[in-house]
């Protein structure tokens, strides 16, 4: 008998798991690249400890959560199905709970394949959230992220399981519970960045006002537990979701459509996990005090009445009940005891949130608060004013009261040389438009920003030794590469760097109406030197402004990495015809000496030329990050970088940590921010609370940094220093050079100016009147109208006896257009960081800018000029109009700068100056002042110039006695 060939055995096995096993390979060394990228970047600063701190915080909160979640769920899973199987033939349970018919069954199955499908929606798009960012402040209310829960993605997955789940429950159900559990165990971790702080809070100093809890609690403890309390809540309902549908959707409750009931043993296994739902929300509420004090509903910000006397209550009673209902879930006691006694809380506490928040609530708002609502809000409004002030560093200003003259004299422009002499002609806008026309020099370099700064010229301007100027890096940009030449070795290996800087005073001009330069050109033909109208020397322009070897390879806008030194010279700058080259000579970067980093860097990047190309050498470096906000935003992601940097060139020889040979270098500044500081109110990002305790360096050619204290009391920062100590140096530290350039940054500025134009009110009455409201008042700049923006100025600040660097900005009232008042944040030692509000009398009328602009408009010679030039061919460009204080009076002063229609060179060609009573146009500041003040108006000619009332209605002032 013929024995019969074996038939060849299935390989589709053998396939799958090595497919499974290839892509888990390929997983790990994707992983594996990506770490070690990370760790060598960080290794470039001896900052590893900072990183692997962050990972093993990260991986164990992972394992953590990720192991006792499956240890408890996955069983519970495991004995509702064994009791399923035990119970599919034994008869209908006595007295049992849960009985449904057809219509019932259907819509409870729905119900829960909805509720399982929503749960782990939640959790998926919260750890997505958290991954990309884990300082997402969304999670600070928890269920917060459930507004942008896509319902497509709900009903998708929901679909999606239907058929599995009636095929192969047990295993569909273990897969999504993997699932959530993977989604819930990374929220956690990537939530490192609220749980550190809150394991590490540091007291405040102060309780809140409702519970005199440390403010640290809510702060920086209360974001944490809102995101703890929010995923087990999830995990809790995905977990009951699936063992209610493995209990229920049995085949014989499908066939029949219906469900007998649960037996005693299902009651009693799905009991405890019931009653920890019930303690998740008993926790959740019992936090309502801080919830509330953060995002009340009363007339001000935070907890009013009606959230302490009808939410509060009723909230804190719903815990009870639900910590109540737990304990008879949990305790045995008699079984018609134990229905009566936990249906009963869980009945109560079903009707209780609904009435509280739908019913009782508005109800005693509308007929108990509204008719006397000042009378019983103005203890919270009080709390909110306080807490707003202190939150937002506003509680310190010092207020001022001036009545200035009306008109300026001979005397008020002498006693202020130090302000009229630094008086800032060029704006940003129009001297970055001449830079790119005279400076750009190649299509592939860009000058994205000006910064105003002060540096030590002694001439004529500077009586208190600086002079300010208008500096601007000439950054590369190697998307502006013609197209054929934009390949990939000239992207990352030749056009590496950015080269020079321009330096302009911002009181001077040329005769023809260019900007003057300190600082310009490139190469042999660049040159640093003085400008005789300032009485600077060449010599003491060299002193104050090093420049040395320029060569940026890291910059303010965005940049692709770089890979340097290679056999491949990087571009420097041009000389003439030809090309200059160079090759970085900085020492930090991540080697591709090891054909495992440059692996790693393949991976990383998504580059595979890194493998091939045979251009590097065993010096080649990989620059990561070189856009110094994402570099420092890397190292220290609890810090918000969000002003825009600003270079400094300065020498700082002896200084550790810092090249002798290097002068330039990137000053920007890092804020600490919350979301939940009680009862303060918001501003228009959602921040509650606002600091600037750090500033940062960043060198400009190798990418060092330094992070300096700039505010050791505040709590947030002091907390971030426990965690990570070595990362931070005291103030005292930073180089005098650079010191002498730190400055209130202007983000900062924008957002305490926004707060204060409301909350400079501390009576209550005014302030629940809105009788006392601020706004910024707008501008004509360039040809449109926008609101005006804070600007620097030299000058000399009432009751004051040198010039100081000041950042200014007027106020208006609300939906009006005369000036009352000004704030000033002062950038000089020692009194750097003070914020000085001038107030001006409400019962006098001093113009604003809107309204001198206007009547500049109405001047007959100067609007004829205006005409003129329009007429010609040419586009007027109106620069920032500045109101400066100057003795006893006011100055305005706006800079008119002409553009060719098809050119955009602008060139400054009259300043305006006005006191508000008299009109000047002339070519230079200084011919406009002195005509200004050569002899007051008499009456004849007053009323010979008399102009009708501004277009919002406002009349005129009229003429001083």
């Amino acid at each position: 008998m013929p024995v019969p060939t074996p038939l060849p055995s299935p390989r589709r096995p053998h396939l799958a798991v090595g497919l499974a096993i290839a892509f888990a390979l390929l997983l790990a060394l994707w992983a594996g690249a990506r770490l070690a990228i990370e760790w060598l970047w960080f290794a470039q600063f001896d900052f590893q400890q900072i990183l692997l701190r962050r990972w093993m915080l990260q991986i164990s909160a992972f394992a953590a959560v990720f192991g006792l979640g499956s240890a408890l769920q996955l069983a519970q899973l495991q004995r509702c199905w064994r009791l399923r199987e035990q119970g599919a033939e034994a008869p209908r349970p006595r007295e049992p709970l849960l009985r449904l018919g057809n219509g019932a069954l259907v819509a409870v199955l729905i119900g829960l394949v909805l509720l399982l499908a929503g749960g782990l929606s939640y959790l998926l798009v919260q750890a997505r959230g958290l991954i990309a960012n884990p300082f997402n402040g969304d999670v600070i209310t928890g269920f917060s992220v459930l507004r942008d829960l896509p319902p497509l993605l709900v009903a998708g997955l929901a679909g999606g399981l239907l058929l599995p789940l009636l095929l192969w429950p047990l295993t569909t159900l273990r897969i999504t519970l993997a699932a959530a559990l993977a989604g819930s165990a990374t929220a956690v971790a990537r939530g490192w960045s609220l749980w550190l702080p809150a394991l590490l809070a540091t007291p405040f100093g102060e309780g809140d006002p409702l519970t005199g809890f440390d403010l640290s609690f809510t702060v920086l403890r209360l974001p944490a537990l809102r995101l703890l309390l929010s995923v087990l809540l999830a995990q809790g309902l995905v977990g009951l979701a699936a063992c209610l549908l493995l209990t229920i959707g049995k085949g014989r409750s499908l066939s029949d459509l219906r469900f007998d009931g649960l037996s005693k043993a299902q009651q009693r296994v799905l009991q405890p996990q019931v009653a920890a739902l019930a303690v998740v929300m008993a926790l959740s509420n019992a936090l309502a005090p801080f919830d509330l004090m953060v995002q009340g509903s009363g007339v001000a910000s935070g907890a009013g009445y009606v959230d302490l006397h009808v939410r509060l209550p009723l909230r804190l009673l719903f815990a009870v009940l639900l910590l109540l209902t737990a304990c008879a879930l949990l305790v045995p006691l008699p079984r018609g005891w134990l229905r009566r006694g936990a249906l009963l809380p869980l009945a109560g506490t079903a009707v209780l949130v609904p009435i509280s928040e739908w019913v009782l609530a508005p109800l005693a708002q509308r007929f108990w608060v509204q008719p006397r609502e000042l009378a019983v809000e103005t203890p919270y409004l009080e709390r909110s004013i306080r807490a707003t002030r202190r939150a937002f560093g506003l509680e310190h200003v010092r207020t001022i009261r001036l009545e200035p003259n009306q008109g300026l004299t001979k005397s008020d422009l002498a006693s202020a040389p130090g302000t009229l002499d630094n008086i800032r002609l060029w704006d940003s806008q129009p001297l970055l438009a001449a830079n790119r026309q005279l400076q750009q020099l190649r299509l592939y370099y860009t000058f994205p920003s000006a910064a105003v700064d002060r540096y030590p010229l002694q001439g004529k301007s500077a009586r208190d030794g600086s002079q300010q100027v208008l500096i601007s890096a000439r950054e590369l940009d190697s998307s502006a590469l013609p197209p054929g030449s934009r390949t990939w070795l000239n992207r990352h290996l030749v056009f590496t760097n950015g080269h020079g800087f321009t330096v302009s005073p911002v009181n001077a001009f040329g005769a023809d109406g260019l900007p003057l330069f300190f600082v310009k050109d490139l190469g042999s033909s660049g040159r640093v030197q003085g400008i005789p109208e300032l009485g600077i020397t060449d010599k003491e322009a060299r002193a104050a402004l090093p420049v040395g070897s320029p060569s940026l390879y890291f910059a303010s806008g965005p940049s692709p990495y770089a890979i340097a030194p290679t056999k491949v010279k990087e571009f420097s700058y041009p000389e003439g015809e030809l090309n200059v080259y160079t090759h970085y000579t900085g020492t930090r970067g991540i080697s591709l000496a090891s054909p495992l980093n440059r692996l790693g860097a393949a991976i990383y990047l998504r580059e595979p030329r890194l493998l091939f190309t045979g251009s590097f050498t065993d010096r080649s470096l990989l620059l990561l990050r070189r856009q110094v906000n994402r570099r420092l935003t890397a190292l220290a992601p609890f810090l918000r970088f969000e002003s825009q940097p600003y270079l400094v060139t300065a020498r700082v020889a002896g200084s550790e940590g810092y090249r002798p040979e290097q002068y330039q270098y990137w000053l920007l500044d890092g804020f600490t921010t919350s979301r939940s500081y009680p009862y303060s109110d918001p501003n228009p990002q959602g921040l509650r609370y606002f600091r600037n305790p750090v500033k940062a360096v960043v060198d400009a050619h190798d990418g060092r940094l330094w992070l300096y204290v700039n505010d050791a009391r505040d709590p947030v920062l002091r907390t971030w220093i426990r965690a990570f100590p070595e990362l931070f140096r005291p103030l005292s530290a930073m180089p005098r050079a650079l010191l002498a350039h730190i400055r209130v940054p202007k983000s900062q500025f924008d957002i305490q100016s926004e707060r204060l134009l409301r909350y400079h009110v501390t009576d209550v009455r005014t302030f629940y009147n809105g009788d006392d409201v601020w706004s910024v008042p707008t501008e004509i700049y360039g040809e449109n109208s926008v609101p005006v923006s804070p600007y620097h100025l030299t000058l000399q600040l009432p009751g004051e006896q040198r010039s100081e660097f000041v950042l200014l900005l007027p106020f208006t009232p609300l939906k009006r257009s005369n000036l009352v008042g000004w704030l000033a944040a002062r950038n000089d030692p020692p009194h750097y960081g003070e914020l000085m509000l001038v107030r001006f009398p409400q019962q006098r009328l001093l113009l604003g800018p809107q309204q001198i602009t206007a009547l500049i408009d109405q001047d007959p010679t100067i609007s004829f000029q205006f005409g003129l030039w329009n007429r010609l061919g040419s586009r007027l460009f109106r620069g920032n109009l500045l109101v400066l204080p100057v003795g006893e009076g006011l100055l305005y002063v706006e800079p008119i700068y002409l553009q060719s229609k098809s050119n955009d060179l602008p060139t400054l060609v009259r300043v305006v100056v006005t006191d508000g009573r008299r009109f000047v146009m002339e070519r230079s500041l200084r011919r406009a002042l002195e005509r200004l003040v050569d002899a007051a108006p008499t009456a004849k000619e007053e009323a010979a110039t008399a102009k009708p009332p501004l277009p919002d209605g406002t009349p005129l002032p009229l003429p001083l006695p």
